[in-house]
């Protein structure tokens, strides 16, 4: 059976949702605000040629795909998801033995940013994959960006016996020729046996790829410009299962690991990575081109002259950033702002810069000398600027900040390397610096010694609030790792530690083991032994 558009998904549907055609072989399906429309995809059913439009407030579309030998192609959704209440519009399942095709599917829109105040945005994930999937799943010409809740959310099928949902189906999902960026926490999630990427670009997502569970692959891909903890990330703190992800001719520059367990087996290749959507065969640029079942991009091989090969030379400032003591500070506003004024200070050199990225308003972030102005004296650097509606300034600071002001917080923030942090975080992020310069051992070293492993409890990607209590068998103090901060409310008596985190971050030395830990709310909790 072929659902071509709304044709045979039902007459209330096109009545109440304002179907009309387009000139093109595709049906265009416009949601009224605060409207849904539901799509249902059984075992050898399509459904294709379709572009959802919700632009309209609170609109909403719903797919669900479950069985065997279906098929879901040349979809494309147009607008942005902006209900924050956690949902997974797009949710397939595969039977055992049956295999299910996600094709040509184009949702760049992505959800809403939260302002800061977590009032407005959008909680959706790109496409969940049911925990009971067992069969095989190839998703294939994919453009997912800008989601709060993965790309593709593909590890439930490797969910542990333990989990609150049951034993996973451990079905196999291949996802080729596809592009994620700008996702938290994950651009593509899996973590059931056999799952792999092929030929797939993914950028400046908290992890580019998160191998949550068992053995996966990644193969002919180019990962770069994580936002946090990694262009490839293993594990889990909370399951800590032992995963596995082992790459082959594939570009990455940060690995991360949660929990203790997990290894990532493989190097990266020696080349300039593809970072853009029209560098992957197939993947379609516009909602338009998805539904139409066509593509613009123009692919080419990764490379950096004739022999596809990374020289030296050829690195430019922009690959820089984030590296050693070079960083890139930006200053972003809401629409609301208007002649926002800020000032920092600085050690090193600063130059003005343009952010590869756009406020979440779609504003420009580029500093320049119309508004900005960069001052040294007495052996510091002084930078003072505004800008408002939407917009924000950027620079390339090398060395420590050593003083931020913003004069009006609530509709102006800071950012370091993508991502937003306040200005006693930047400040602290950036001192090792000059331990660095010094020759300093490691940038999280404290002058005075401290116990080797260190616990993180992080709700700075949930946007959310958590409670926890914990205790170790050795000594315990608070620490700043990875930019985190020291709350007076936070409680240190002996062994036992008690506090809270609040759309924040957590930390703690300790060493020798954790012998108790609870945790009440939604935040990631890191656990590093020897991470000095």
């Amino acid at each position: 059976m072929y659902l071509k558009g709304v044709a045979g998904v039902g007459a209330t549907i096109a009545a109440s949702m304002g179907v009309s055609a387009s000139d093109g072989d595709y049906e265009e399906v416009v949601v009224d605000a605060y409207d849904s429309v539901t799509y249902t995809v059984g075992s050898g059913e399509t459904l294709e040629n379709l572009l959802i439009d919700i632009s309209a407030p609170h609109a909403k579309f719903y797919i669900r795909a479950n069985g065997r030998d279906w098929t879901v192609r040349n979809i494309g959704i147009k607008g942005t998801w902006d209900d924050d209440t956690k949902e997974e519009p797009f949710i397939v399942n595969v039977s055992s033995g049956g295999t299910g095709h996600v094709e040509n599917f184009y949702w760049a829109d992505g959800t809403a940013p939260f302002d800061k105040q977590r009032t407005y945005g959008g909680a959706a994930t790109g496409c969940y994959i049911a925990n009971a999937h067992s069969g095989t799943l190839v998703m294939e010409n994919l453009n997912l960006q800008g989601f709060s809740d993965n790309g593709v959310y593909g590890s439930s099928p490797g969910d542990l016996p333990s989990h609150p949902s049951g034993g996973g189906g451990n079905g196999q999902v291949i996802i080729r020729n596809s592009y994620a960026a700008n996702c938290a926490p994950a651009g593509f999630r899996l973590g059931s046996d056999g799952s792999r990427l092929e030929n797939c670009v993914v950028t400046n997502c908290t992890r580019n790829y998160w191998g949550f569970y068992r053995d996966t692959e990644i193969v002919d891909c180019d990962l770069s410009d994580t936002s946090q903890h990694g262009d490839i990330v293993v594990s889990d703190s909370h399951w800590d299962d032992n995963a596995t992800v082992t790459v082959e001719n594939t570009y990455f520059e940060r690995t991360g690991k949660h929990g203790s367990k997990g290894r990532v087996v493989g190097s990266s290749a020696d080349r300039t990575p593809r970072t853009r959507p029209d560098q992957v065969e197939g993947v379609p640029l516009t909602p338009e081109e998805a539904a139409l079942g066509s593509s613009s991009a123009e692919p080419s091989l990764p490379s950096n002259g004739d022999d596809g090969t990374r020289d030296e030379d050829d690195d430019s400032d922009e690959d820089e950033i984030g590296a050693d003591d070079r960083h890139l500070l930006a200053f972003v506003t809401d629409t609301n702002a208007r002649n926002a004024r800020y000032e920092f200070t600085a050690e090193g050199p600063v130059d003005f810069a343009s952010a590869p990225y756009d406020s979440p308003s779609g504003g420009n972030i580029e500093g320049g000398p119309g508004n900005d102005s960069i001052d040294e004296a007495n052996g510091a650097v002084h930078v003072n600027g505004l800008t408002g509606g939407g917009f924000g300034d950027a620079f390339t600071v090398e060395g420590p900040i050593t003083e931020i002001n913003i004069k009006q917080p609530d509709v102006m923030w800071a950012e370091l390397n993508g991502e937003q942090m306040t200005p006693e975080e930047i400040v602290t992020e950036t001192a090792g610096d000059a331990e660095d310069d010094s020759g300093s051992e490691d940038e999280n070293d404290d002058e005075s010694d401290h116990p080797p492993n260190a616990i993180v409890i992080d709700a700075t990607e949930t946007r959310d609030t958590a409670d926890y209590s914990f205790e170790v068998s050795g000594s315990v103090e608070k620490a700043t790792h990875h930019a985190a901060t020291i709350d007076d409310g936070d409680s240190v008596e002996g062994t036992a530690v008690k506090g809270a985190v609040d759309d924040s971050k957590d930390a703690y030395w300790f060493s020798g083991d954790i012998t108790d830990f609870w945790l009440n709310g939604n935040a990631f909790v890191d656990v590093e032994y020897g991470a000095e």
